[in-house]
């Protein structure tokens, strides 16, 4: 069985129209978003064997901030690929995981991370396109296998879906 975490970016400043969107930063509300849901990973013991993140600014910044509270100490993986990628080329960095890897956390954006998520429950199935991840939302699946590459569509059940609102409301952190 391996475990997959989705998180969302947390929320960008579009304060500069000229820069380029891979170079777009967090802005105030997440760069506290952030390390609120590394807390809450912290907090529930959940803190990843790997993370793989797009090496986009805000996603970067994302995983420093996010990595610092919940306690990963490790090198994290910077993956092309991750940015603006379609639900299938997602699924292509998912099945690529190092096998000893038994939990990962990607770190990316929308709308390929929603794609992914629905794609991973068969949610095309059932009629539904994909789930709602806000900036900074983290799904959580457990994967009915035992090697990455054997990751289907349909083969994954959804754990929870946690967002900075969210947490907040409940008092998680």
């Amino acid at each position: 069985m391996k475990l997959l975490t989705l998180l969302r970016h947390a929320k960008s400043d579009w304060g500069d129209p000229g820069l380029a969107d891979f170079d777009r930063p967090l802005n105030e509300r997440g760069r506290k978003d952030a390390p609120f849901v590394g807390q809450f990973f912290k907090q529930a013991d959940l803190t990843p064997d790997l993370i793989v993140s797009s090496p986009a600014r805000r996603a970067r910044q994302t995983c420093d901030l996010f990595a610092q509270e919940a306690g990963y100490k490790k090198r994290i993986s910077w993956e092309e690929s991750i940015y603006a990628a379609s639900s299938e080329a997602l699924l292509a960095v998912v099945r690529s995981l190092p096998d000893d890897a038994g939990h990962v956390l990607l770190v990316g954006h929308n709308p390929g991370f929603e794609d992914l998520a629905g794609a991973l429950i068969g949610a095309d199935e059932a009629g539904v396109y994909s789930l709602r991840m806000p900036t900074a939302a983290a799904a959580h699946f457990v994967l009915a296998v035992d090697v990455w590459r054997e990751v289907q569509p349909g083969g994954g059940q959804l754990q929870w879906l946690v967002t900075p609102k969210l947490l907040k409301a409940a008092g998680e952190c």
